[in-house]
């Protein structure tokens, strides 16, 4: 059995190719339409929303509050991301990205106890990874 997962949008920012059967959960791109499920928050730049500059997990958080305030896009996104890998321009590296928390959110969990989910799972993996060095 294999599980959703995040997947990285292929090609360039010009040339955005979506793997197979993934949905594509990211900000509007030439040849890609913007998401509804967009993380409004960028990382690393100024953010439109509200004027924060945030790092990845900051945009995480500031996505997951904004998903909580929203319960019409969260039943949304468990009745159309259930089971569905999601596509984002996130390298898929140990860092989060608001698609780990979207999948998480089409299980059926609340944005906010998936972001719990999410910062409980990297710090044991941290830790993990310190005591095996």
């Amino acid at each position: 059995m294999t599980f959703p997962q995040r997947v990285r949008v292929a090609g360039d920012l010009f040339h955005g190719r979506l793997p197979a059967d993934a949905v594509y959960v990211g900000r509007s791109a030439p040849g890609l339409p913007r998401s509804r499920w967009a993380n409004r928050h960028p990382a690393g730049k100024p953010c439109r929303a509200c004027g924060l500059t945030h790092d990845r997990w900051a945009a995480v958080a500031a996505y997951a509050a904004d998903l909580s305030r929203d319960p019409a896009l969260t039943a949304d996104a468990r009745s159309a991301l259930q089971g569905r890998d999601l596509a984002c321009w996130c390298h898929p590296d140990d860092r989060p990205c608001h698609a780990d928390l979207l999948l998480l959110v089409a299980t059926g969990l609340d944005a906010l106890t998936a972001l719990v989910v999410l910062v409980t799972a990297h710090h044991a993996a941290e830790l993990l990874a310190q005591e095996q060095s």
